[in-house]
């Protein structure tokens, strides 16, 4: 989770230097971004006092409303692409990788906060829920990455949040090789879904720039 942030705060802070650029002082998309850049922000720095102090119960709230806050912001990156690849870059990745925190960070609480208090829901066990969550998010990134062009920031970090849930649980921290196995499986189909998507709108983009051209 932790460095998951880092490449987040530093795409806010280059954006905030570019959003400053005198040609950006005209440029209609920055009327709405910039706001929900800076209400990520916000939640973010909530979760990290929260995180800080141990409140698991702050933890998993400020996350639903990160999480609420992320779809929106991937809703109106849809709507209104970015016009050049430097403002999708500094505007739009941060924001679909901090959806992917907010994702990551809802389900870990929960299942701390489960844990904690010895919780068995069902009567199904631990690896069980553990699995659902799983598939959960899978299929919920999945849906994310299959709108707009795939949407490879989320993708790619959503692949590192659960190449480190595989790795602990593969390394013994804790001990599961089939969570291990269940979280690799899902970071292979998220990856193999987004690169689909860029790959089959990429074949649409240049097969209408041709036939124009005929």
């Amino acid at each position: 989770m932790w460095w998951l942030w880092l490449p987040i705060a530093a795409g806010w802070l280059v954006y905030a230097l570019y959003q400053w650029l005198p040609r950006q002082r005209t440029n209609p998309r920055q009327e709405w971004i910039g706001w929900l850049v800076v209400a990520s922000e916000i939640l973010a720095l909530c979760w990290l006092l929260a995180a800080a102090s141990g409140a698991a119960a702050g933890i998993l709230v400020l996350a639903a409303a990160q999480t609420s806050l992320g779809l929106y912001c991937l809703h109106r990156v849809n709507v209104s692409p970015p016009a050049t690849r430097t403002e999708g870059l500094l505007a739009d990745v941060p924001l679909g990788m901090f959806l992917v925190a907010a994702v990551f960070s809802l389900t870990t609480s929960l299942a701390f906060i489960l844990t904690g208090s010895d919780a068995d829901l069902a009567g199904w066990g631990g690896p069980a829920w553990a699995l659902i969550a799983l598939v959960s998010v899978t299929v919920g990134v999945n849906i994310v990455c299959m709108t707009d062009r795939g949407h490879l920031c989320v993708a790619l970090a959503t692949v590192w949040a659960l190449s480190c849930v595989a790795g602990g649980r593969f390394l013994g921290a804790p001990d599961s090789t089939l969570i291990g196995a269940a979280a690799a499986a899902s970071a292979f189909l998220v990856l193999v879904s987004a690169g689909s998507r860029r790959h089959q709108v990429d074949h649409e983009r240049r097969r209408n720039e041709r036939l124009i051209q005929t």
